[in-house]
């Protein structure tokens, strides 16, 4: 089975309410009393080999948790309040690793001002398995969601699709099974975009103020993400390549690695072209364009004008 269809299996047997209150974008929108500031939650787990090796600075991977869930909250329009934290630990966790992932922890939280209000410790019989809830609120009826994209929106993106994807290419090869407890020596921007990301947090709110018609969390790679967004909104994205945010000088990635790495944490969004100058300015750069759909919502990849025969490789939890 894949993602979708655990998920689609769940949404089929458990009670959940249309879109957007409920599955299917970043978070989800609580319904709330009228007059009353909306919220939305997310959840994401990050399970060892799987999400990360256990060499990954505790610190710095707690950092990386909190960003992932803010991110999906940030995604929404919404501003961050809060979260829980469930921790399933292996018996021989040290105490210096504990420690200095809620010292991370506690840093993150506070740059973001959000605060911790519960959650679950418990063993574990395998490795580590870390899981948060967040949420946020913004004001009662507005909303971004994937949905809301037109033709003719310019599709942009903060941050550099396929950095995080570079690091962890090296990550793999450095790595051992040791508990991480500083962090390695002569890390790169790519190193540190995927062990210790720091996304935008504020991109979201400030897209949804200044026009935005749609948006998600970049976390899965452009190619899949920017899929979803497509399929979401019910149009074509044309993407030029060409455009993509240049990698620092000292990263090396392929396209295919560039389009179907994630893990970047930040805003792709799509938005009038009345908006450009103001989201140039703002730091967000565009790549690409919304079009009529000629079939099925899909992406279309160009290079120099000319349309280009790529499947990235995405990533597949399953």
């Amino acid at each position: 089975m894949t993602e979708e269809s655990f998920i689609e299996a769940l949404c089929a047997r458990v009670p959940h309410g249309p879109l957007p209150f409920g599955p299917g974008d970043d978070a989800a929108l609580l319904r709330s009393a009228p007059g009353d500031r909306s919220r939305v939650v997310t959840t994401d787990a990050y399970v060892e080999g799987v999400h990360f090796l256990r060499s990954h600075p505790p610190a710095w991977l707690a950092e990386k948790l909190l960003a992932a869930n803010l991110a999906d909250v940030g995604a929404m329009g919404a501003v961050a309040e809060a979260y829980t934290l469930a921790a399933c630990l292996p018996g021989e966790t040290p105490d210096r690793w504990w420690a200095a992932f809620c010292d991370g922890l506690g840093v993150a939280s506070r740059r973001a001002g959000v605060e911790v209000v519960g959650g679950d410790i418990t063993a574990s019989p395998g490795g580590v398995v870390l899981s948060m809830t967040a949420w946020g609120s913004l004001d009662p009826g507005t909303l971004l969601t994937r949905q809301g994209g037109r033709p003719g929106d310019l599709l942009m993106v903060m941050g550099s699709p396929g950095l995080s994807r570079a690091g962890w290419d090296q990550w793999e090869g450095m790595a051992n099974q040791d508990w991480g407890l500083e962090p390695p020596d002569g890390l790169n921007p790519g190193l540190l975009a995927h062990l210790r990301p720091r996304p935008d947090l504020d991109a979201g709110p400030w897209a949804l103020a200044h026009g935005a018609h749609a948006a998600m969390d970049l976390s899965d790679g452009l190619a899949r993400d920017g899929a979803r967004l497509a399929k979401a909104s019910g149009v074509d994205l044309v993407v030029s390549v060409d455009a993509l945010p240049p990698l620092p000088a000292s990263v090396e990635l392929d396209l295919a690695g560039r389009l179907a790495g994630g893990e970047e944490h930040e805003l792709l969004s799509l938005a009038p072209p009345s908006c450009r100058a103001s989201f140039e300015a703002r730091g967000f750069a565009v790549i690409g364009e919304a079009v009529e759909a000629s079939h099925a919502p899909t992406i279309r990849w160009t290079q120099g004008g000319k349309l280009l025969a790529l499947s990235p490789r995405t990533y597949e939890h399953f």
